[in-house]
């Protein structure tokens, strides 16, 4: 009976050292790595990596793990670098989220055995064609995509050759992770590829996409509208990116893998 008090201790304070070092690792990343790229004449990229520990977190030790690590990291972070900006708490929440819901996400995949053998790609597949007629939305909503007189980028005609090469590839965006769900992971593997893909989608686009559009609409006194294809470019881009990262990571340092 003490044996297994004394293990449940040692594996709380295992589990509480790894959430301040993912904690720390959210920090840095937002504070010091975080770098903005533009996309046809516009800030579209963010490019920022605070979000892979802060998931990680809620992925690995649950929902109430997952919220601590990503509100704690938003307001030590302000403290250390606000970056220029006023506080705003709407941003902590949405942070909070980030590590709350790929917690809860997973934690009813860890219950449901039915859940487990799901092949989520039908569903990121959604997920993709409608994130990519959102992109042609965000650079049409910037005047960077026309219609006018034919199909224009930034003022230059496309050749119907490379739409055609546009449509192709993005077929091959929806298509491409069914073959590594497939080829590389077990039918039941709950870190496979389609269920990080489906954990960050749903994540970024109730936090990044909605909530955060909606923040930024509220604390520049902006309409939404404003705000939204630069969302919907960077999570485009980015979503992909997290989940490769995540997947990278399950696999090779094979974190509770079963």
């Amino acid at each position: 009976m003490k044996s297994d008090t004394l293990n449940e201790k040692i594996l709380s304070t295992k589990a509480l050292v790894t959430i301040s070092l993912l904690t720390s690792m959210s920090i840095i990343l937002a504070r010091v790595m975080g770098i903005i790229v533009p996309i046809a004449g516009f800030p579209a990229l963010k490019i920022n990596f605070s979000t892979i520990p802060i998931v990680l977190s809620g992925i690995l030790f649950g929902p109430v793990a997952g919220f601590m690590t990503g509100g704690v990291a938003d307001v030590i972070g302000y403290m250390i670098n606000p970056q220029g900006g006023a506080f705003f708490p709407g941003f902590t929440l949405s942070t909070a989220l980030t590590g709350m819901i790929p917690g809860l996400i997973y934690k009813i995949i860890n219950k449901k055995e039915s859940i487990k053998k799901i092949n989520f790609n039908y569903i990121n597949g959604l997920f993709i064609i409608l994130t990519s007629l959102g992109l042609v939305y965000a650079f049409y909503a910037k005047e960077v995509l026309t219609f006018t007189n034919g199909i224009h980028f930034n003022g230059q005609a496309l050749h119907p050759a490379l739409i055609g090469l546009i449509i192709f590839a993005v077929a091959g965006y929806i298509i491409l992770p069914f073959y590594i769900t497939k080829a590389i992971y077990k039918k039941d593997y709950i870190y496979s590829f389609d269920k990080l893909y489906f954990t960050v989608s749903v994540t970024q686009i109730i936090t990044s996409l909605i909530l955060n559009t909606y923040f930024l609409s509220i604390l520049f006194g902006k309409g939404v509208l404003v705000f939204i294809p630069t969302r919907i470019v960077t999570n485009y881009i980015m979503i992909p990116v997290f989940t490769i990262i995540l997947a990278v990571l399950f696999k090779t340092l094979k974190l509770n893998e079963s």
